[in-house]
């Protein structure tokens, strides 16, 4: 039961690595001129489910540290940042509906999508470190 929510999360982590690419090589095409094809749908559809599962995956987490532990927050930090990123996750999705649905010229949504979504990336890697060192405790 415990390692449901690490395997989880590190398999979602790959793939946001994956969907992440993607973000970049859109944003190289629209801003470098290079012609590179953007696997839309593909994008969208894997960072809805990579979203998803993060802001769930806060939730499993604390499910398994109080099947483990008894109680929540025993990794403090790993527990609070891991809170921290659902509403990121929440922002994600949404800014990159807004973006699926109404398909124009942008100038400000796409930024905060991406830099969100980076940041969320970003914070995932903090979570595997500090995800390791609560295992050691175990």
């Amino acid at each position: 039961m415990v390692w449901i929510h690490p395997v989880l999360i590190s398999l979602i982590t790959v793939l946001a690595i994956y969907v992440t690419w993607l973000g970049v090589l859109r944003t190289c095409s629209l801003h470098f001129k290079r012609k590179i094809p953007f696997l839309w749908k593909r994008h969208v559809r894997l960072g809805t489910i990579v979203l998803f599962i993060w802001a769930v995956g806060a939730f499993l987490g604390l499910g398994g540290a109080y099947y483990a532990w008894n109680g929540t927050f025993i990794g403090e930090l790993h527990a609070q940042v891991g809170l921290i990123m659902v509403p990121l996750a929440i922002i994600g999705y949404l800014t990159g509906a807004q973006l699926d649905k109404v398909k124009k010229r942008r100038k400000w949504l796409p930024i905060i999508h991406g830099v969100n979504n980076v940041l969320l990336l970003g914070l995932s890697f903090w979570q595997v470190y500090t995800g390791i060192e609560l295992f050691e405790i175990i």
